[in-house]
């Protein structure tokens, strides 16, 4: 029996073994409340202490700056929620872009916001010029996302942020705060926070190969950004409730990881993707999702004429290959907004499939998968 191919790395990653040997000794000897005095509070809280110092380095930050969340959408609604709260007076008018996360948008859809959803053109791109258009005096915060989660297009945060500082320089205002979720980066693209000129940057443990249930905010010294929980004082005050060392310090150490492999990581794997592209492209009928150059070099977005994205994934799985047909966090069978935000068919977004490559990705996978997608697609046709 041939071993399993897992192509879903955008949805989740294994837990490296850096991570899992980090936790370990924390799960039988730091066990304590890092609220504690004691000698088992204080090792607690002294572990949670290096998590925040090893999360802030990665990302050019310091290490009173960074919040340990649950996760991804934790740290999104943190940012959404506290920004509103905070700039009350000011408005509550956000900018963001079609092609979010649905945990961006949700989070917006929830806090009751006026919002402006900035297009992208049929790659998958926002421009700077249409960010800034979007801009009001009310505008309370701009989330942009570095690279999407789904077709794995790279957004010129850089640009953007850069652009939103001056707006509000000259305009003396500390408003809008610039957003990024920054779930697919680290393993890929560099982050740092200050030429970013983001405000607020999301993080996300099992993006990174960390534990799940763990991930970041990046909270800009005095950046107004109130608290939206009741409780205690973790956190400083902005997270309360007792930490979750474990997956804090499993994901500081992967997210340390992922950083150190960052350049070899995408210079092995982006031949292997242009190798999968061009593979799946020879189908008959393919066509590819997203911008192909400026793309994470780990994502593959594809659709086939005549075949159903789910039939095909299912179809997969049972010939041994993971994969997708877009974000996990969608559930169900609900099409994919990112797609309809490049202004494709029905027919093509039912037809997509999503390939992530992992640290774990060979040549060998790559082949078995072009070949195992071949046939299937030709089979669900009748060719």
């Amino acid at each position: 029996m041939q071993n399993r191919i897992y192509l879903d790395h955008a949805a989740a990653t294994p837990l490296s073994s850096v991570a899992w040997m980090a936790m370990e000794p924390i799960l039988t000897g730091a066990w304590g409340n890092p609220s504690s005095l004691h000698q088992e509070g204080v090792k607690a809280a002294q572990a949670l202490h290096a998590a925040h110092e090893s999360v802030a380095k990665c990302i050019g930050a310091h290490a009173d700056e960074i919040v340990l969340t649950s996760g991804a959408t934790e740290s999104i609604n943190l940012a959404v929620f506290g920004s509103l709260r905070a700039g009350s007076i000011r408005g509550k008018h956000i900018v963001t872009v079609a092609t979010e996360h649905a945990a961006v948008l949700g989070a917006i859809r929830a806090a009751g916001a006026d919002v402006s959803i900035v297009s992208v053109d049929d790659r998958g791109h926002v421009s700077t010029e249409s960010i800034l258009a979007a801009l009001r005096d009310d505008t309370v915060l701009v989330s942009v996302m570095m690279a999407n989660n789904e077709i794995g297009v790279v957004h010129d945060a850089h640009g953007i942020g850069k652009a939103i500082d001056a707006w509000r320089k000259k305009r003396g205002s500390v408003y809008p705060l610039f957003h990024s979720d920054a779930s697919q980066a680290p393993n890929y693209l560099e982050i740092d926070v200050e030429s970013l000129h983001v405000d607020l940057l999301t993080l996300s443990s099992p993006k990174v190969y960390g534990p799940k249930g763990a991930g970041a905010l990046y909270i800009r010294r005095n950046a107004p950004l109130a608290s939206v929980f009741g409780g205690g004082k973790q956190e400083s005050g902005r997270r309360p409730g007792t930490e979750n060392i474990v997956g804090a310090v499993g994901f500081a150490s992967a997210l340390s990881e992922s950083v150190a492999m960052r350049h070899h990581e995408s210079a092995r794997l982006l031949p292997l993707r242009e190798r999968l592209i061009e593979g799946l492209l020879a189908i008959r009928g393919a066509s590819l999702n997203g911008d192909r150059i400026r793309r994470l070099p780990n994502n593959v977005n594809i659709a086939f004429d005549g075949v159903e994205g789910e039939e095909l994934v299912l179809r997969l799985d049972a010939a041994g290959i993971a994969a997708s047909t877009g974000s996990a966090c969608k559930g169900g069978s609900e099409p994919s907004h990112v797609l309809a935000a490049l202004g494709f068919s029905a027919n093509r977004i039912n037809g997509s499939v999503r390939l992530t490559l992992g640290r774990a990705t060979m040549a060998t996978d790559i082949d078995r998968a072009i070949s195992t997608v071949r046939e299937i697609v030709l089979g669900i046709r009748g060719e």
